[in-house]
């Protein structure tokens, strides 16, 4: 377990030293190209920012970890890849590298949406062929053990939905990455009672290189920067790989460890549920559900009232709340009440922002327009 800390913090430390050398320069590549995130009327910054900080993010976290496990194998100081089914890694690899090359192109020259779509899926059906699918739902809604032809298309909309969800989110500076943070970190923990080290690893790596891009994004002046396609696609998709492991029939954890699978997914409560809520609203208004507008939950609250750093700020202890929330309970609660518990908050906090609009709308002499 010694070594096994030790590794953890050299991942960090790793991918955090790559990523603060590497994301100046990406920046001056992007500034001599003029490859900016151009201001309009949904975005909230006010002049044009580089976008393509999420270029460093897969180089950082694959060089850290087969660092890392060159190392061990040589010394041999710990069973780091015993247990593990490396088809899933490689499945991973394989589509987190397409992603990560779409979303370069899409920073670039732009995609349409039905090309990521297409990729996304591929990208999502490599993992089920791999054999990492949702094989069970721990009896949510009275559903346990799944087949695989509702378990594999399930766990393609799941990852689909996941890596568009944090694309979506990805509005404000420090949100995307300060979510995805909390969630790898979360997840560390959990990746260590179930003793899949090689996962914790990964999600050391990328809370190392999120930490020095977290820096540039949120406190940068002259090396300001987005992440880009690049960076929240194969986020999203990282973040969905790592959420699947512990939806799988046979778990391996502690059984003392209740419900673990939905406090790992907790984690990703607020996009999850923010991009069900936004396109219900589009649906609603007779919209196109994907195109963009200005109704996400950071929207809303800087609407209320909020600058950007604070509605960051909120949003991340909103997400910390209910990830707190859901570990007390899950040892008393079932997961379908666990479930129900957080869509009963996030509905409650979103009458509440309306309020807080309504009032701050007013007030500035302008008409609300109700957005839940």
């Amino acid at each position: 377990m010694i070594a096994l800390a030790n590794y953890l913090i050299i991942a960090f430390l790793i991918s955090m030293v790559i990523g603060a050398l590497a994301i100046p320069r990406i920046v001056d590549i992007a500034n001599r190209l003029h490859l900016y995130d151009q201001p309009d009327a949904r975005k909230v910054h006010k002049l044009p920012i580089p976008r393509l900080g999420g270029v460093a993010f897969i180089p950082a976290v694959i060089i850290a970890i087969a660092v890392i496990s060159a190392f061990n194998e040589r010394l041999g100081l710990m069973p780091l890849l015993q247990g593990i089914t490396p088809q899933y890694y490689i499945a991973y690899l394989a589509g987190a590298m397409m992603l990560y090359t779409l979303g370069i192109y899409d920073d670039i020259n732009g995609v349409s949406y039905k090309i990521k779509f297409a990729v996304q899926i591929f990208a999502a059906v490599l993992l089920c062929v791999s054999g990492l699918w949702i094989a069970s739902l721990d009896n949510i809604f009275y559903i346990d053990r799944m087949p695989y032809w509702i378990g594999m298309p399930l766990t393609v909309l799941f990852v689909v939905y996941v890596t568009n969800a944090m694309n979506l989110i990805d509005g404000i500076d420090g949100l995307a990455s300060g979510l995805s943070f909390i969630s790898f970190g979360v997840a560390i923990p959990l990746c260590i009672i179930t003793e899949n080290y090689l996962l914790a690893l990964l999600a050391m790596a990328y809370i190392g290189v999120l930490f020095a891009f977290f820096y540039y994004n949120v406190y940068g002046s002259k090396n300001k920067v987005f992440m880009g396609d690049a960076g929240s696609l194969t986020l999203g998709y990282t973040l969905s790989f790592v959420v699947l492991h512990f939806w799988q029939a046979t778990p391996v954890w502690d059984p003392h460890f209740h419900n673990i699978g939905i406090v790992i997914l907790s984690t990703l409560i607020i996009p999850i549920l923010d991009v069900v809520r936004v396109m219900m609203s589009r649906l609603r208004d007779g919209r196109n559900p994907f195109l963009p507008d200005k109704n996400h939950i950071h929207h809303k609250l800087m609407r209320a009232g909020l600058s950007g750093r604070k509605t960051m700020v909120s949003i991340l202890l909103l997400s910390a709340l209910i990830i707190t929330i859901n570990y007390l309970v899950a040892a008393y609660m079932s997961q379908t009440l666990i479930v129900l518990l957080d869509i009963v908050i996030y509905v409650l906090m979103h009458y509440i922002i309306n309020i807080f609009i309504a009032k701050n709308e007013k007030k500035n002499g302008t008409i609300w327009d109700k957005c839940f």
